[in-house]
């Protein structure tokens, strides 16, 4: 059985950082790279939509979700990497980590959307609860702007000590 990288994604360019770590690791040893998202009924909290318009605006969320990933599936076939797609709904801590475990993978590759104090507190990290409930390894990629940032504040110190 390949042994399996889980990545998952919510459709913003912040999260696809996680992609090309995943394709790195999964070209390096051969591993499959399940991309995973997690879909949200848009209508379900509109009980004045009905049941036939309900179920219409799900199945669109899903066909878009597939499209979505269907698109870096091709994109990491095309370099010679395994993958696949799994959609879910629910809580997007909980999808991950269901997936991770009926899947057996290996580790997951996810991103941070970096947000600190009261936008964290108020938002809660999806990164942060994988983490702190999932035994498997986690590989968090960071925001650009904040590894930037912290690349500044090395190179301070740095030039302190010289």
């Amino acid at each position: 059985m390949q042994p399996k990288i889980l990545v998952p994604l919510d459709g913003s360019a912040l999260a696809e950082r996680a992609v090309e770590q995943a394709e790195k690791i999964a070209k390096a040893l051969g591993y499959e790279v399940i991309l995973f998202r997690v879909v949200q009924n848009p209508l379900a909290t509109a009980p004045e939509a009905g049941p036939a318009s309900e179920e219409s605006a799900a199945m669109d969320t899903i066909a878009d979700a597939n499209a979505y990933l269907g698109k870096i599936v091709s994109r990491l076939e095309g370099k010679g990497v395994k993958a696949r797609i799994e959609i879910g709904e629910g809580p997007a801590y909980a999808g991950i980590l269901g997936v991770a475990h009926r899947e057996d993978v290996e580790f997951i590759i996810m991103s941070t959307h970096g947000r600190t104090g009261l936008t964290r507190a108020l938002m809660g990290s999806v990164a942060e609860k994988v983490v702190y409930t999932t035994k498997r390894p986690v590989m968090l990629v960071k925001p650009e702007k904040i590894f930037q940032t912290r690349t500044d504040e090395a190179e301070a110190i740095l030039k302190m000590h010289q």
